[in-house]
């Protein structure tokens, strides 16, 4: 017997292929019974039945991207998509809404120009349009350019936002560090005892060896990694072994001290929920200890070396550095140290004093009265004279007190 079609004369439609593509940017309510996907498709398989006069069937593949942001097109079920349409397994493409499928206009121009090479079109059910039509691709275009400004103005107030959050010294993510984990319930991090026990090691190393070499060597010998994490999702990071830049990192890390760091500017821990170890990082004064002076006979040092003794003492041991290969030069010393590489040449001119005044100043007494007057800034006019005789007779005149820091 005849089908309607063949008793009017009339050829049946052509079938067109219809694929379903779905798509949300969280995983927030993906496990229940019916979410946001299954709406979703729901309503474009109604849209579909809609149109079976027309030849249109549902393909039964799924091409769901739950958890996965418009932003960009690294989607598992959009490759899947795109892999069928090339495949030539698919005639249409159908989505609930345009920024389903992409956010990004750039990404749309792309994606489209897949579609026009394999003949495939593309159907926005709620709104309407269709790429067969000239003004159908007019508005897409629109649409995408809104979904794009929307988005850049969602990323704008998101960094303003994080940027607020670091200048409170809070924790806005990233990758962890080793000793600390990120606090689910607050923006802070908090202190994983058993990482913290192997930082607090790692800096001592470096105290007693005062040599990144020696250091990383000590930490390979034990078999020390650097963190290892689990993210929301599940992805597992193991952690590396350490590696020259990956101890640099860790030793001038200003969260060890209780702070956050953020476009070059450090900021103070939000108080009472700082995310200091209970060890501060040394300070660059410290990072390396000075050459041990013994005191002359029948002199007892007392109280804690002046401060232009230690700055000396680091002089000293910075040029020993740079000499025998350890350090490259003033910048790796900065990043070491984390100061900037101004700093690091204002230390290294204390080099330039007499070798008399040197010794002088590395023996220079805490108790002495001297101590007080023979401050950096001081010394640092020093360095600007190289005659070593006016430097002898400007310190002279300092001790004596005839000139004073202005």
């Amino acid at each position: 017997m005849a089908s309607p079609a063949e008793a009017s004369g009339t050829q049946p439609a052509p079938t067109l292929r219809c694929a379903i593509y779905t798509r949300k940017s969280t995983e927030e309510g993906l496990g229940q019974e019916f979410n946001s996907l299954d709406a979703q498709r729901e309503c474009a398989e109604a849209y579909i039945l809609s149109q079976r006069q027309e030849g249109w069937t549902v393909l039964p593949q799924r091409y769901d991207d739950g958890g996965f942001t418009g932003a960009n097109l690294e989607r598992p079920a959009l490759r899947r998509l795109l892999a069928d349409i090339q495949a030539g397994q698919i005639d249409c493409v159908v989505i609930y809404k345009v920024d389903r499928l992409s956010r990004s206009l750039f990404d749309f121009a792309r994606l489209m120009h897949i579609f026009d090479q394999h003949g495939v079109s593309f159907v926005s059910v709620t709104q309407q349009l269709n790429s067969h039509t000239p003004m159908g691709r007019l508005t897409l275009n629109v649409l995408l350019s809104f979904a794009q400004f929307e988005r850049e103005i969602i990323s704008e107030r998101t960094r303003d936002k994080q940027s607020a959050a670091r200048r409170k010294g809070k924790w806005t993510g990233g990758y962890p560090v080793l000793g600390y984990d990120p606090d689910a319930s607050r923006p802070v991090l908090k202190v994983n005892e058993g990482e913290a026990e192997q930082v607090r090691e790692i800096f001592a190393m470096f105290l007693r060896h005062g040599s990144l070499g020696a250091t990383l060597e000590a930490i390979q010998a034990r078999g020390w990694g650097m963190k290892s994490w689990t993210t929301r999702k599940g992805r597992v990071h193991a952690g590396r072994p350490f590696d020259r830049p990956a101890l640099e990192r860790l030793l001038s890390n200003v969260l060890y001290c209780g702070e956050v760091k953020y476009q070059g500017k450090i900021y103070p821990g939000e108080e009472g929920e700082k995310v200091c170890i209970p060890v501060a990082k040394p300070s660059l004064t410290e990072q390396v200890p000075p050459p041990r002076v013994e005191p002359a006979p029948g002199v007892a040092p007392t109280g804690r070396l002046p401060r232009i003794t230690r700055l000396l003492a680091l002089a000293v041991r910075f040029e020993d550095l740079l000499r025998n290969g350890t350090a490259r030069d003033y910048a790796e010393l900065a990043r070491l140290g984390g100061v900037s590489r101004s700093r690091i040449t204002q230390i290294m001119n204390l080099r330039r004093l007499a070798p008399a005044l040197q010794e002088r100043i590395l023996w220079l007494p805490a108790s002495s009265s001297a101590a007080g007057v023979v401050t950096e800034r001081v010394v640092r006019r020093l360095t600007q004279c190289l005659d070593w005789r006016e430097q002898i007779k400007m310190f002279e005149e300092l001790c004596d007190g005839r000139v004073r820091e202005s």
